[in-house]
């Protein structure tokens, strides 16, 4: 099992000083005016934290790091309130989920407890990123506004470093009897629950459909961290792709080898990018825009999340291939790319065929040819059994994913939908109740 030492010395996790750089723009963009509401500092910062205890960052730099973003984010809100005032907070707080009534009762807070809204508040996602523009926009004097803000942002920078450390030591503990990228994982799946049971408690948006969503998207990131583990640990499963490795080749043949090329050709870079540009010139023609936008989002994201995984793993391909290959080997690029396309090709056009019969060919159909890719690969000796598994299982997780965030995203108010998506009622047509 591998140590918190010894993952700090991995040579994909060098850092330099760029780690400080992104800690403070994560920490200044947060604390600004409607950026603040998409830039996950505070989740930065607690990974900052995290990488103290492994002793890759230094516990006084992040500090100052995290503490100069955020007390410069909240003066450059300070100063566009100061310039633009409250007509513009009015006028576009709503596509941003800033409504009047929660602008009124932070402009009351802000009157009668200038100190707490700004300390205070600095722990509240909404009003972090607002309060100092309120606080400009009604003429609060600047000498007591810095006042606060230095206390809030150096209490609120210490808060959330101070947790990624305590979850540091906890990590160790708890990933001691699991392992390490298991309980990762675990941390993860109870941020998606818990967003999951936040959103739907106040908004009711997800079905029993959204459930089964939501239990494949935990099994896949369950089956993606077990293989990551399992080949830093050298377990079974490694034996088993040594095995599949050697004994493959026995079965070579000119016709087989063939077919497997031509049926690992269809993910190729190249041709998987082509069919993606006819299959959403295709949902375009057809005005799917909910399914439009989940396929460029999707497969961009996708490729992506595949690229940063192999480059953080550095596994090393099969050296007894079939064909030419270049890269790293985990995950596979193929698998996980293929399982996002097909599996959107399957979602976007299940519902426009009408007979039972042929809908249910069509699925099969569709859904066997990342199967049959996946096989491909473990043919040729271009990826080991494992890196196609895990390919699956990431593209599959962040499938799953999309499809929650989607339906989250399209049961927004038609204000919000405005600014992110062009034709929103078209797509709340088009989602899947």
């Amino acid at each position: 099992m591998l140590s918190l030492d010894t993952i700090s010395n991995l040579p994909y996790l060098g850092f330099n000083n760029w780690d400080y750089v992104v800690i403070f723009f994560a920490a200044f963009l947060e604390a600004t005016p409607f950026f603040g509401l998409f830039v996950p500092g505070m989740l930065i910062v607690i990974a900052g934290g995290f990488m103290v205890k492994l002793g890759i960052l230094d516990i006084g730099d992040i500090v100052v790091v995290a503490s100069l973003g955020a007390i410069f984010g909240d003066l450059a809100g300070y100063f566009l309130g100061k310039k633009y005032g409250v007509s513009f907070l009015e006028k576009y707080g709503k596509y941003f989920f800033f409504r009047k009534k929660q602008f009124e009762r932070t402009k009351m807070l802000m009157n009668n407890h200038t100190g707490k809204s700004l300390i205070i508040g600095r722990f509240n996602s909404l009003t972090r990123s607002f309060a100092p523009f309120v606080a400009g926009s009604m003429g609060t004097p600047f000498r007591k506004f810095l006042l606060f803000n230095i206390v809030g942002g150096v209490a609120w920078a210490i808060t959330f470093i101070s947790v990624g450390f305590i979850f540091g030591q906890s990590y160790e503990a708890v990933a001691s009897y699991v392992g390490k990228f298991m309980t990762i994982a675990i941390v993860v799946s109870i941020g998606i629950v818990y967003a999951y049971r936040f959103i739907n408690k106040r908004r009711h948006i997800f079905s029993r459909y959204s459930l089964y969503v939501l239990t494949l998207n935990l099994l896949s990131l369950y089956l993606f961290a077990k293989m990551v583990e399992s080949i830093f640990d050298n377990e079974v499963i490694t034996k088993f792709d040594i095995f599949l490795n050697q004994k493959v080749s026995l079965f070579w043949s000119v016709p087989y080898n063939e077919i497997m090329i031509f049926i690992t050709s269809i993910a190729n870079p190249i041709n998987l990018f082509s069919l993606s540009v006819i299959l959403l010139g295709f949902l375009v023609f057809k005005k799917k825009w909910y399914y439009s936008g989940m396929f460029v989002v999707g497969m961009t994201g996708g490729l992506l999340l595949e690229l940063a995984v192999k480059f953080l793993v550095h596994r090393e391909r099969p050296v007894n291939a079939l064909i030419d290959v270049s890269g790293y080997s985990f995950p596979s690029g193929h698998a996980a790319m293929a399982i996002i396309f097909f599996v959107l090709l399957a979602y976007a056009f299940k519902d426009d065929i009408k007979n039972k019969i042929v809908r249910i060919l069509f699925m099969f159909g569709v859904l066997a040819v990342p199967v049959l890719i996946g096989i491909s690969r473990v043919y040729l000796n271009v990826h080991w059994f494992s890196d196609v598994i895990a390919g699956f299982a990431l593209g599959m997780f962040w499938l799953t994913l999309l499809v929650l965030v989607f339906r989250f995203i399209t049961s927004t108010k038609p204000g919000f939908s405005k600014y992110t998506f062009r034709y929103f009622k078209k797509f709340k047509k088009q989602e899947v109740k």
